[in-house]
């Protein structure tokens, strides 16, 4: 692959001076342990952080290790490779916002190692450098790096997917043992991917490499592919754990396949229908601040970089990149984190071509940056005098320090990037303006957001006597927010709630009430706890239940029996 590097990309590839080494080894230290410690202590949000931190947590304390339970009922509707590993977590350091997110966050940093990695080996360092630059610092990626989803685990596992695939391709004439050993192990990503989201990850590389071959005509990749011994793998990993969970529940093949994959991406009943530019969009804002670059690498990456029969890395990136936009486009069910498995691999094909792109583009991110912070300075000044929300009032007002703080960082980002561009070095100037972003970014999720009452349960939880928690009946009504078992670490028994707990419910309806019945054992329990909306308790206070307040939010009431 020596052709992919340019005559100027070998100029500049001069390796580091000692001094300069430990600085940069001390840096990413440094911001690796920053990246590490931002989980800690900022509440789970509902609802999707609160459902994939408590499923693990469930799975541990009743060891069903085949049927993932939410609030003790059955929610199959993503398979357990995450939930294993977040238990594990849970196992070692114990319950916590920061060990349940361990697994999404250590799957991040992992993306932009590989990112590193396969950039330097199929160019150079510092096309790895850029690669991994571009992905760590995207705002796309580094929200959903820092969120509890399933999303950034299955890109880490498509990534390593694709990663083993180009390490097989790169061997396949040279040392064919070692392109065995790189495609068996791509395989292994897939069915692990597959655990983790299910077979969209199988339809992804099937049609990815498809298209791939068809176009470039690379045959020899077909040929390299070990396909008997690869589908084996990927069965080995993933069988087990399907026969297993219909064996438990014998309508898990049908939910599972038909209504969680063919009618979820086909038909509206997800309830998640945007537009058909909705993930245009999001790529603008999320790609942010290398919109540019990366638009650009996208609407050119599809020129070749190899003759036709030969492996061209760039062509199955830029083939990768379209397929997953288009593919998600037009799926009847939307979320922005869908299209994360796009970002490493753009990434990779903008560091490529980042000696076409003029250098002049690079002022228009670091004006981004300097734009960012001022547009924050001035949100955190004139929202909390002009705004009537007072949440969004206290959050500005408590920013400012760190609005402040964030300018600071983006001038001095900003100088070392015009120090860099002055001298025409790419890497630095690249380096230069991730680095301010991505420390930019660091700075909100320390100090934004760590309000308990805002998305999460964790304030509310608290006015609850942890003695009465642990042994009183435990009520939720007409609401469920899917943090408050975490953080009571228990179950609820679910009042006039069904929601995504529809199926659970249906297995085993004993676990949900009705407002009389709930009624009936609330006024017969000598202790209990409920927890609902304010509304619901002005009607039930108006109705006589007795009930004593221990706690509000802004959106929910905590009582007892007395």
């Amino acid at each position: 692959m020596s052709s992919l590097m340019t005559q100027e990309m070998r100029l500049r590839a001069t390796p580091l001076a000692a001094s300069q080494l430990i600085y940069v080894s001390l840096a990413l230290a440094l911001l690796t342990a920053i990246w590490f410690l931002l989980p800690a202590g900022r509440p789970l949000t509902h609802p999707d952080e609160g459902r994939y931190a408590e499923i693990p947590r469930e799975m541990l304390v009743s060891g069903d290790w085949v049927t993932p339970r939410l609030n003790d009922l059955p929610y199959l509707e993503k398979p357990p490779l995450q939930y294993w590993a977040t238990a594990l977590s849970y196992k070692v350091f114990g319950p916590s916002e920061w060990s349940a997110r361990l697994c999404l966050t250590l799957s991040a940093w992992l993306n932009v190692v590989l990112i590193f990695l396969l950039g330097r080996r199929l160019w150079d360092t510092g096309t790895g450098a850029i690669a991994a630059a571009l992905l760590g610092s995207s705002l796309l990626y580094f929200v959903m790096g820092q969120l509890l989803t399933l999303d950034m685990t299955f890109t880490f596992l498509l990534t390593a997917m694709l990663c083993c695939f180009c390490m097989a391709q790169l061997n396949r004439i040279s040392a064919r043992r070692a392109s065995g050993w790189w495609m068996l192990l791509s395989w292994a990503m897939l069915g692990l991917a597959v655990m983790t989201k299910g077979i969209v990850a199988l339809l992804i590389a099937g049609s990815v490499l498809s298209i791939y071959m068809l176009w470039q005509r690379d045959w020899d990749a077909w040929r390299a592919l070990r396909l008997l011994p690869g589908l084996a793998i990927v069965l080995i990993i993933t069988v087990p754990w399907f026969v297993l969970a219909s064996r438990a529940n014998p309508d898990f093949l049908q939910f599972f396949f038909v209504h969680e994959h063919l009618q979820r991406y086909l038909t509206d009943n997800a309830d998640r229908v945007e537009a058909w530019w909705y993930f245009i969009a999001i790529f603008a804002a999320g790609t942010l601040p290398w919109t540019w670059q990366m638009s650009s690498a996208l609407l050119r990456g599809w020129r070749t970089t190899a003759p036709r029969g030969q492996f061209d890395v760039c062509r199955l990136l830029w083939v990768w990149c379209i397929f997953l936009m288009v593919f998600f486009s037009v799926s009847g069910s939307k979320l922005p984190p869908y299209i994360l498995p796009v970002l490493p691999a753009l990434a990779l094909l903008t560091a490529a071509r980042q000696t076409s792109t003029p250098m002049r583009s690079l002022d228009l991110s670091a004006w981004i940056l300097i734009a960012s912070a001022a547009a924050l300075i001035a949100f955190t000044l004139i929202a909390p005098n002009a705004l009537d929300n007072p949440v969004v009032r206290s959050t500005a007002y408590e920013a400012r320090p760190m609005a402040v703080a964030y300018a600071l960082t983006a001038a001095v980002a900003a100088l070392f990037y015009y120090r860099a561009a002055k001298k025409e070095q790419r890497v630095g100037s690249f380096v230069s303006l991730a680095v301010g972003w991505f420390l930019g970014l660091s700075l909100l999720f320390a100090t934004v957001g760590r309000d308990g009452e805002l998305r999460s349960g964790k304030d509310l939880t608290a006015s609850i006597p942890t003695e009465l928690a642990a042994r009183a009946p435990m009520f939720t009504v007409f609401t469920y927010d899917q943090t408050l078992p975490f953080y009571l670490q228990r179950t609820m028994i679910l009042v006039e709630y069904r929601g995504e707990l529809d199926y659970g419910l249906q297995h085993e309806p004993e676990k949900g009430l009705g407002m009389e019945e709930f009624q009936q054992r609330w006024r017969a329990a000598p202790e209990a706890i409920a927890i609902m909306p304010h509304l619901t308790y002005e009607q039930l206070t108006n109705v006589g239940l007795p009930m004593r307040v221990l706690g509000t939010d802004r959106y929910r009431v905590a009582v007892s029996r007395r």
